[in-house]
């Protein structure tokens, strides 16, 4: 008898220890191997909903529709439908279905996780932030040996080298010897995409003096690589999230309100400012950033695209089918990069003007809006928090990669749900406020 009760204990511990585990390695070897945020994504959510299973939650609840979850599969649907115009439906086609099912799974998880105990998800929450604390700590080692220990994988896993392109490595012998720091780019992203998450999480401490020094060396554990990286895109939100974050402390509904505004307004002003900024003479200016010379360029030339295919957009990830070889464009004098759209925008904004249309733009822009504007019903001490993650995706989703890679719409999921895995473990806290429960 006692062997019984043994042995179902030791099932008992092992399935309470599965969650924490996932929650802690997927931060942690996200940071590292970004390509695998495919993999994380539904496993987070399997875990999720089995914990959810074994407290006899019933499956079909794992799903709950709200205003976000519409929009976005209207999105979703209408990027499926943009495959009978696209010049590449196939692309299309998978693009509009990893959206879809990015969506389904990121929702499917957020109601799962709320069935948890507190206890489970306190101690998920916990693992959560050990993981990414750890990936900033390992993508600071990286910056810091020029990516020694990615260099090392990536001689042994070709598929899981970073970055789009192995022009920025060296090899000798077949083996990859040095790389530009600039390959670590995905990574910084990612770690940026756990602080406010994490910075939560450390919210659930009691003693408060244990509260401001963990959180003070969590901020530095990411603030530290993402500054010193060469990932602008990312220096760029954190700059973007921390007034975020206070302003909503102070003025919450006008905070939500104002992101929701902004997001709007990046639709409707993208492509004026594009024209502005190349008028100019700003992709000249050699005191910028060359980065930056060259995306004026891009988006200028983009822009004078889109207007080209104004209502339905050219379809989703049509933009590397439609682009001019980059050695028959045209390239003027002192232009950093020729006049060209290269494969994405390197701007959400403008790609969804260029490949969506008008119909795409309103559609993405309304998702958005909604999301902003549900994240009110939040906890008040969670919204900070939550807004900061919105200007976190708004400032990398302004100037980094194109919106369809499969790694970083993954990515977006995973944030939401360390995001709100955060919130509800925070909720259970004695004495924390107790706003709606409906899901954002």
């Amino acid at each position: 008898m006692a062997d019984t009760i043994d042995v179902g204990r030791s099932r008992v511990l092992s399935r309470s220890s599965l969650l924490p585990l996932v929650c802690f390695l997927s931060p942690f070897v996200t940071s590292a191997v970004p390509r695998l945020t495919w993999l994380f994504l539904p496993l987070l959510a399997l875990s999720f909903a089995m914990a959810a299973a074994r407290r006899g939650s019933d499956w079909r609840q794992l799903i709950k529709p709200n205003a976000a979850l519409w929009a976005l599969l209207l999105v979703a649907a209408y990027v499926l439908l943009g495959a009978t115009w696209a010049d590449n439906p196939a692309a299309t086609l998978i693009k509009g279905a990893l959206l879809f099912a990015a969506t389904v799974i990121t929702f499917a998880a957020i109601a799962a996780l709320a069935e948890g105990d507190a206890e489970q998800l306190r101690r998920a929450a916990f693992a959560f932030a050990i993981g990414a604390f750890l990936g900033g700590l390992f993508m600071l080692s990286e910056l810091l040996t020029d990516g020694a220990i990615t260099r090392g994988y990536a001689d042994v896993l070709n598929w899981l080298r970073p970055g789009t392109t192995i022009m920025h490595m060296k090899f000798v012998d077949g083996q990859v010897v040095k790389m530009k720091v600039s390959q670590l780019n995905q990574s910084i992203a990612i770690v940026m995409f756990n602080l406010w998450a994490g910075l939560l999480v450390l919210q659930m401490l009691e003693d408060r003096t244990r509260r401001v020094a963990l959180g003070l060396l969590f901020a530095l554990a990411i603030a530290v690589p993402v500054v010193i990286s060469e990932h602008q895109s990312s220096q760029v939100a954190l700059l973007w999230s921390v007034p975020a974050f206070f302003l909503t402390r102070l003025w919450p509904k006008t905070a939500f309100r104002a992101l929701a505004v902004i997001w709007c307004l990046g639709f409707i002003l993208v492509m004026p400012l594009a024209f502005l900024t190349y008028d100019a003479g700003l992709h000249l200016a050699t005191w910028m950033p060359n980065s930056f010379r060259a995306r004026i360029i891009i988006w200028e030339y983009t822009s004078e695209r889109a207007l080209e295919h104004p209502w339905l957009g050219i379809g989703a990830r049509s933009t590397r089918a439609e682009r001019t070889p980059a050695e028959l464009s045209e390239k003027p004098k002192d232009f950093i990069y020729p006049r060209n759209t290269t494969i994405h925008a390197h701007n959400l904004f403008l790609q969804s003007w260029y490949e969506l249309g008008l119909v795409g733009v309103i559609l993405v822009a309304v998702a958005g809006a909604i999301i902003a504007l549900r994240m009110s019903l939040l906890p008040f001490e969670v919204q900070p928090f939550a807004a900061a993650t919105f200007a976190t995706f708004l400032g990398i989703a302004s100037f980094a990669w194109g919106m369809w890679q499969t790694w970083l719409i993954c990515a977006v999921g995973l944030m939401v749900v360390y995001l709100r895995l955060a919130g509800e473990a925070y909720r259970e806290v004695p004495g924390a406020s107790r706003h709606s429960r409906r899901e954002v």
